[in-house]
């Protein structure tokens, strides 16, 4: 009878956290499209902190998204979201924009990661590495998106991410996302994309070439990985197509910075 009564709590528990993450599914997506729909304001206002605001509000539902699918809502374990979250705002609170502070910033999440593994016996390796993952992706890209380079480079950069929202949230159309040829399409939009735009500027062909192929290399890469993480996720049944698209996008500022590309373009390698 006990034991019953374990299995039918247990199973009640699953079922409640299946539902908060559903209802958190539908408010990203609004919250989503309300921020992305920001960035043509941005851009018409050419209001350099709103696009700033902007970038770092995608990112952070981005990482609440990814945090949200390993975390449990109805337990005590959203205070973990909280927690990382608070910690991917620290370079946006602080203004860290140097290299020796983020490096700082990223050994402290190292620090504390273990830590709350211990205090949260619950959370097994392969959750707190996948959520160490998600937490220095999301504040790498924040930390490169208050960088000089990107500030300086904000409105290149604002119509590469636009182009590929354009092409994937298409292909998402078409299903792309679940064909064999997905990683193909994903290495010449991103390629194709970044020699587009750059060829409307002062750049060197050269230049160009170089940074746009190793940023596509390490976009796929990266989006691998992300989705990799995303098929672990234990509170979300399947993956909607929106989740294709901004993994991509995330992706690709992420190799953006990885690979330098802004400084690449310019010469500056």
């Amino acid at each position: 009878m006990s034991y019953n009564y374990i299995t039918n709590r247990f199973s009640f528990q699953v079922y409640l956290g299946k539902i908060f993450a559903r209802m958190l599914e539908v408010q990203i997506r609004y919250i989503q499209f309300v921020l992305t729909t920001s960035i043509f304001v941005g851009l018409l206002m050419d209001n350099i902190q709103l696009l700033t605001a902007v970038f770092v509000g995608l990112i952070l539902v981005w990482q609440l998204e990814m945090l949200s699918g390993q975390l449990r809502l109805d337990t005590k374990e959203y205070r973990l979201i909280l927690i990382f979250l608070a910690l991917t705002f620290l370079p946006v609170l602080f203004n860290i924009s140097s290299e020796v502070r983020i490096e700082a910033l990223f050994y402290l999440v190292l620090l504390v990661v273990p830590i709350l593994g211990v205090l949260f016996l619950d959370l097994n390796i392969f959750k707190l590495g996948n959520l160490l993952f998600s937490t220095i992706v999301s504040m790498s890209v924040v930390h490169f998106i208050l960088t000089q380079y990107f500030q300086e480079n904000i409105m290149y950069l604002t119509y590469l991410f636009l182009l590929l929202f354009f092409i994937k949230t298409i292909a998402t159309f078409f299903n792309i996302q679940f064909s064999n040829f997905q990683y193909f399409f994903n290495f010449f939009a991103a390629f194709i994309v970044f020699v587009g735009v750059s060829s409307f500027y002062d750049y060197q062909i050269m230049h160009v070439l170089l940074a746009g192929l190793f940023t596509s290399i390490f976009c796929v890469l990266i989006n691998f990985l992300i989705l990799k993480i995303r098929f672990e996720s234990e509170h979300i049944n399947e993956l909607s197509t929106q989740v294709y698209l901004y993994d991509y996008l995330v992706a690709f500022l992420l190799s953006l910075f990885f690979v330098d590309s802004v400084n690449i373009v310019n010469g500056l390698f």
